[in-house]
């Protein structure tokens, strides 16, 4: 019998609740991880409340290791660096002000 099944999702809520924040990010992170990996159509794969509980201890990165998600940011930094000045407060006005024309027409 799943999780679902047996009703213990509200249980399993109910002891996440007490987990540091950090501990619940990272789950949340590992679940949305799993739906990248997969398609959203996909047969889910039943597992027990034993198994989820385990899942941060074992399987998860440690917090000393370097978690990466495509491009480093490294390669990234200076990408849209431009040799203009920033715009200042008044013109910054003036773009939002335009934008919202577009958007509204008034």
């Amino acid at each position: 019998m799943s999780v679902a099944e047996s009703g213990n999702i509200e249980g399993l809520l109910d002891e996440l609740k007490n987990w540091p924040s950090s501990e619940r990010l990272r789950l949340a992170r590992m679940i949305l991880e799993t739906i990248e990996n997969h398609p959203v159509n996909a047969p889910t794969k039943e597992g027990s409340l034993k198994d989820l509980r385990g899942l941060l201890k074992s399987d998860a990165p440690s917090r000393t290791e370097k978690l990466t998600r495509g491009v480093p940011v490294e390669s990234v930094i200076g990408l849209l660096r431009t040799d203009r000045e920033p715009p200042s407060d008044e013109e910054c006005r003036q773009i939002v002000e335009e934008e919202r024309w577009k958007k509204y027409g008034h």
